[in-house]
């Protein structure tokens, strides 16, 4: 489990909804970027760049060495957290 999570969602979108009520549910700290907030080509560059088809977009934060990693969607958030 990481110190902290990332979380690019879309406002209305149900899943990103659950992902941060889990996270919010066991105390996790997170941030959540609004991509409704960017244009459509900001949402576009990041489904291509991790190969994701839609949000939400879910990162663990090391903030030791101050790096990210992908973990998925909310699904596999769930995977993650109960693996901790």
């Amino acid at each position: 489990m990481f110190e902290e999570y990332l979380l690019y969602i879309k406002i209305n979108c149900p899943f990103c909804i659950k992902a941060i009520q889990k996270l919010e549910e066991i105390s996790i700290p997170h941030k959540t970027m609004k991509v409704d907030e960017r244009n459509k080509s900001f949402q576009a560059s990041l489904k291509e760049a991790y190969n994701h088809p839609s949000f939400p977009m879910v990162f663990g934060v090391d903030r030791d060495t101050e790096t990210y990693t992908w973990i998925g969607g909310c699904d596999n958030l769930m995977e993650h957290l109960d693996k901790s």
